[in-house]
C-alpha cells in the first residue's frame, strides 16, 4: 500500500490533539465521565483492584478480559461491564495493550433505578444505535457542548444502555466443565476478533482453526452462550471499528470498506444502516469534532 498524503496524516495529528482536549474526564448533572486509555499488556490477571463506585463501563475499541465479583468476561467494543463499590476485579489483555474505553461513574440511586432488578450479569451488550449515541456524545464534549446538553445526553445514554442491555447466557442444562469450556471458547472467539481488521476478515474455518474448533461446533457454541450468531456478531465489531476510525480522523468510506473487509461502500452502507439505524456519511458528521 502507498503511504498516506501527508494531509491525511496532518488531520489524524490534528483529530488526536483536539481529543486531547477533553483532558480524559466530563462532569455533567452529578455523573462523570473518564477515558480510559489501557496500556497494561499482561496476557495473564492483573489485580486485584477494588471498585469505589458504580460504574458502567463501555468498551471503545480493542478488548480485554475482566473479572469483576468472581464473574469473568470479554469485554469489547460490542458493549463492557457494571461495577459497584467493592467488587474485586482482575484485567488481562490477551489482545494485547491500547483499548479505549468510557467509564461513567453514577450514584447509588441512578444506578438502581437504571440497572438494579436486571440480571446479575456484570456484562453489558449494546445495540449499535446505542453505541452511536455513546460516542457521539464524547464527539459533543470535544466540540465544546455546554453542561446542560452533556447531562441530558448522558441521561439519555444511560436508559439506551439500559434498555438495550443484553446478558450473555450460560449453557443451561450443560455440565458445569462443559460450560466453563463453551465459555473459555467463547472468551477465546472474542479475544481474536479483537485484534483489528486482520481478524474481522479472516474466514470462519481460518477463525475456527485459530481457537482450536471446528466451524460447526464454533457457530453452535457461539450461538448457545451468547444468544447472537457468529457473523451477526463479527458484523457489529465491524461496524463499532469503523466507527472509531471516523473518530480517529478517517474520512474515506471507501477506504474503511476496504480496509474492515466489506465488499464495497454498499456494503458498508447497508450493514451500517442495519446496526445503527444510520448512514455511515451521517455518521462521519455526527462523530466529526468540528461543529
Amino acid at each position: 500500500m502507498d503511504d498516506e498524503p501527508p494531509c491525511r496524516e496532518a488531520a489524524r495529528e490534528a483529530a488526536r490533539e483536539r481529543r486531547g482536549r477533553l483532558c480524559g474526564r466530563i462532569t455533567a448533572g452529578g455523573i462523570t465521565v473518564h477515558d480510559i486509555l489501557c496500556t497494561e499488556d499482561s496476557t495473564g490477571f492483573v489485580g486485584p483492584g477494588h471498585a469505589d463506585a458504580y460504574t458502567v463501563v463501555l468498551t471503545r475499541s480493542g478488548g480485554y478480559v475482566r473479572r469483576v465479583a468472581g464473574e469473568e468476561f470479554f469485554a469489547d467494543a460490542a458493549g463492557g461491564y457494571l461495577t459497584r463499590p467493592g467488587d474485586e476485579h482482575h484485567v488481562a489483555h490477551p489482545a494485547g495493550p491500547g483499548d479505549r474505553s468510557t467509564e461513567i461513574r453514577v450514584g447509588p440511586e441512578l444506578f438502581a433505578d437504571r440497572f438494579d432488578g436486571r440480571p446479575v450479569s456484570r456484562r453489558l451488550t449494546v445495540t449499535g444505535a446505542t453505541d452511536v449515541r455513546h460516542r457521539a456524545l464524547l464527539a459533543a464534549a470535544r466540540r465544546g457542548t455546554d453542561t446542560f446538553e452533556l447531562a441530558d445526553r448522558l441521561h439519555r445514554l444511560l436508559d439506551g444502555v439500559a434498555a438495550s442491555a443484553g446478558h450473555w447466557r450460560t449453557d443451561t442444562g450443560a455440565r458445569p466443565a462443559t460450560a466453563r469450556a463453551h465459555a473459555r471458547l467463547v472468551r477465546d472467539t472474542c479475544a481474536l476478533l479483537a485484534g483489528g481488521a486482520p481478524a474481522l476478515r479472516l474466514p470462519l474455518e481460518e477463525l475456527a482453526r485459530g481457537v482450536g474448533s471446528s466451524p460447526h461446533h464454533l457457530s453452535r457454541v457461539f450461538r448457545a452462550v451468547t444468544g447472537t450468531s457468529l457473523t451477526h456478531y463479527r458484523n457489529e465489531l465491524r461496524i463499532r471499528a469503523v466507527l472509531h476510525a471516523l473518530e480517529e480522523g478517517e474520512h474515506s468510506l471507501r477506504v474503511l470498506a476496504h480496509a474492515h473487509g466489506f465488499a464495497d461502500q454498499a456494503h458498508l452502507t447497508r450493514l451500517c444502516r442495519g446496526h445503527t439505524g444510520q448512514l455511515p456519511s451521517a455518521l462521519r458528521v455526527l462523530l466529526s469534532d468540528r461543529a
